[in-house]
Formats: C-alpha cells, structure tokens, sequence
C-alpha cells in the first residue's frame, strides 16, 4: 500500500512541476531533471516494496463468505420473486373463484441475470378436482408456455 502511495504522490508531484516549468531554453533540462526525480522516487519504492505472489498468503475464507453472502442474496431473491408470484396468482384464482390451499412457485437462478420461474404448482383438498382443472386451465391461458402448471389434489 505504501508503494501505491509513494508512486501517486510522485506523479502528482511531478505533473505539479512540470506546470511550474517556464517557457525558456532550459525547459528540455529541467523537465528531464523532473522525470529523472519521479522515475528515482518510483525505482526507491519498489525496492522497498514487500511484494509477495505467493498463494500461500491469500485468504480461502474470505472468498468463502463471498459466496456465502452471494447465496444468501440468491435464496432471499428467490424468496422474493416466489412470494410476489404466488400472490400474484392467488389474487388471479381468486377473482374467478379458485381457492387453492397451497402455491408453489419454481424459480431458476442460474446467473446475476438470469433468473426464470419454470413452474407453478397448485395443492388443492380432496374433492375439488373441479376447481383444480378450472385453474389448470385458467393459469396456462395467463402465463408464458414455458412455465409448466401442475396440479395436486390431496386426498
């Protein structure tokens, strides 16, 4: 970090200067002086520099909470989109009449971008087979074709 700090501060140092020079015939020598100073001033940092590339001093862990934080934002999307749908579909089913007693909604997260809800479950009691084909029906009209509807009565 110190050798980063050391090689901004001298090209800052150096643009300053090289404004500062005035318009006369030692221009040429005083910006080569300037560049001589910051390539020195680059050169002294990296010798004292503690560089290291060995694989030895990365830290597993941390990228283990990354993926950890990252599959915890993906179950709560997935949590997300799963509840909007399903009451989207409740509302949809109970404005004709169709009362399921449970809906499942399938998502797909295969990417940061690409998320797909590939299918939709319907649990109806026992006896309401009537009801489970009219929202069979009903749900494959309103959604895209490659969502797949299925439906369970529960006996």
């Amino acid at each position: 970090m110190q050798f980063l700090s050391t090689v901004c501060i001298a090209a800052i140092a150096t643009a300053l200067f090289r404004m500062l020079v005035p318009e006369n015939k030692f221009k040429k020598q005083i910006s080569f002086l300037i560049a001589g100073v910051f390539l020195l001033t680059g050169v002294t940092a990296a010798m004292g520099a503690e560089i290291d590339l060995s694989a030895d001093h990365y830290d597993i862990g941390s990228s283990a909470d990354y993926i950890g934080f990252s599959g915890d934002v993906n179950r709560s999307l997935q949590k997300k989109i799963c509840d909007d749908m399903s009451d989207r579909l409740y509302k949809l089913l109970n404005d004709n009449e169709i009362y399921p007693k449970e809906i499942h909604v399938i998502v797909n997260i295969s990417g940061l971008y690409s998320i797909n809800i590939t299918g939709v479950k319907l649990v109806f009691n026992a006896g309401e087979q009537a009801a489970a084909e009219a929202a069979a029906k009903l749900l494959s009209r309103e959604l895209p074709e490659d969502i797949k509807v299925t439906v369970e009565v529960k006996e």
